[in-house]
């Protein structure tokens, strides 16, 4: 039988915490020195401290459950955050089971070891993870954008050259083309950006209803993107096909995105031989379900139990093996699951669940009132010439007048003369931004009582995430991403004008 006699001989000066905790009334019955200094304590207080005040507010793991599962199971291990008494928190494993206790029919040994530097460590090899999916991708999106630059050129080329000969109905195709690659290589530029954001340790984490199906595309272009820029040794001909339908959940769409993107690089490395992966999206009951199902070499029974460790695989050492812990780490902190059906020789079936959620309704800006707004005075600002030549052009042949300025300066030279309607402006100015361009035009407003035009900002580094309480602050109505067609930046502005109505 333990008593405090053997406990003090054998691990009072032991570099672990060791810990007797009452299996019934969970208090700690006692404690070696290195737990004491460890939590801040001097031993005579610690001692009849409730084992649970080791335990932060609202941790996932609940001290209560531990105890019970060490008195049920006779053991129990987990790793997570605990609490000094100054408040601070420390990362640990807890190893815990239960032991003969004097005076007691048994009781509980926990040993605490810090796992702070490991914790440090997992972090950093996540982090690289990210940064070498980003890189990977980054890859095939430069790929695909070469490929819809040289479209551009090529057909730009031939509407000049057709120019000379007054060949009008073949420039317009040529021109139509040149339309529809410019879109394509916004889109992959876009995915890029989005990505990027998902990279990110600490962006993103804003949610809102948004539809699966929207998302499990843009992840399957830019899956098909990173598997063009494998070497060729290393691919079989894989076909990567969708069944979609709408489904809606609350989630951070750039984290599902950069984790169905996981579960597509994870099938595509499991083929070694031709075969196809289908990306599906449904509703099923109260679920909206992501469904990524693979014919590839399947999964036996024993490493099923072992996919989302960190750090496990079986495709060698050139791959981490946080693909898969990754999209599960994201799809739970989204309120999600994923379950994983697999064979081994027959494929496998990755399904990521959420609560299905309502589609969200469309907002009526009332289209009467857009269509009775007459010629609109706008001032244009961009320090890029060629960008403010093709926007005024645009803008003018709507029927629309067009002032415009190259700096934030020559923007607030030209209010000092003239009325505008609205603004419109670069977000990213050599010394300046767009945001205190903003706030500039809220006092210069301010300062003579007149009501400030809205102000919408064009930006080539991609929407993100934007509160609408920086909106407020900096005077800014609107954010809008490069490229933009000429008919939605009208649309826009008679949008924000018909809202003023």
């Amino acid at each position: 039988m333990v008593t405090q006699k053997n406990l003090g001989s054998l691990f009072c000066e032991m570099m672990e915490g060791f810990l007797i905790i009452d299996s019934y009334k969970g208090t700690i019955l006692w404690a070696n020195q290195f737990a004491c200094s460890t939590f801040g304590f001097e031993r005579k207080e610690f001692v009849g401290q409730h084992f649970t005040r080791l335990f932060p507010a609202g941790s996932e793991v609940q001290a209560a459950n531990v105890l019970n599962e060490v008195v049920c199971a006779d053991g129990a291990f987990l790793t997570q955050s605990f609490i000094k008494r100054d408040g601070s928190v420390l990362y640990m494993d807890l190893t815990a089971a239960l032991i003969p206790w004097e005076g007691e029919s048994s009781a509980i040994v926990a040993v605490l070891r810090d796992a702070s530097e490991r914790k440090e460590l997992e972090e950093l090899r996540l982090e690289s993870e990210r940064l070498r999916s980003f890189a990977e991708l980054s890859a095939g999106v430069a790929h695909h954008f070469n490929n819809m630059l040289q479209v551009i050129i090529g057909f730009a080329g031939l509407a000049q050259s057709e120019l000379k000969v007054a060949g009008t109905t073949q420039i317009s195709k040529k021109l139509e083309q040149i339309i529809i690659s410019s879109s394509a290589a916004a889109a992959a530029i876009k995915s890029l950006q989005d990505f990027a954001r998902c990279a990110q340790p600490d962006g993103c984490l804003s949610k809102n209803v948004v539809n699966l199906r929207t998302l499990a595309q843009r992840a399957v272009e830019l899956g098909k993107l990173w598997w063009k820029a494998q070497p060729e040794s290393n691919r079989v001909a894989i076909s990567i096909e969708t069944d979609l339908e709408d489904c809606y959940a609350n989630v951070n769409q750039e984290h599902i995105v950069g984790a169905i993107i996981n579960l597509i690089k994870n099938a595509l490395e499991s083929f070694k031989q031709p075969g196809a992966i289908i990306v599906g999206t449904k509703v099923e009951k109260d679920e909206a379900i992501i469904c990524v199902r693979d014919s590839g070499m399947g999964i036996n029974k024993t490493n099923l139990r072992k996919i989302f460790d960190p750090f496990w695989t079986t495709k060698g050492p050139r791959r981490s093996g946080l693909g898969l812990p990754s999209a599960m780490g994201i799809v739970k902190q989204n309120g999600g699951d994923i379950n994983v059906e697999s064979l081994e020789g027959s494929g496998s079936t990755f399904s990521v669940r959420f609560p299905v959620t309502k589609s969200p309704q469309p907002e009526n800006y009332g289209l009467a009132s857009k269509e009775n707004i007459g010629p609109v005075t706008i001032l244009l600002i961009d320090e890029e010439e060629k960008v403010v030549e093709s926007l005024s052009a645009g803008l003018i042949s709507k029927g629309n007048v067009v002032y415009t300025a190259s700096t934030v300066e020559e923007g607030l030279q030209v209010l000092e003369t003239i009325e505008v309607d609205v603004i419109v402006s670069d977000e990213d100015f050599q010394g300046a931004s767009g945001w205190n361009f903003g706030r500039k035009l809220k006092s210069h407003y301010s300062a003579l009582n007149r009501e400030k035009p809205p102000l919408i900002l064009l930006t080539a580094w991609g929407v993100g995430e934007i509160t609408s309480e920086r909106m407020l602050n900096t005077g800014v109505d609107r954010i809008l991403a490069k490229p933009i067609t000429i008919e939605k930046l009208v649309h826009n502005i008679r949008e924000i004008l018909s809202e003023q109505i």
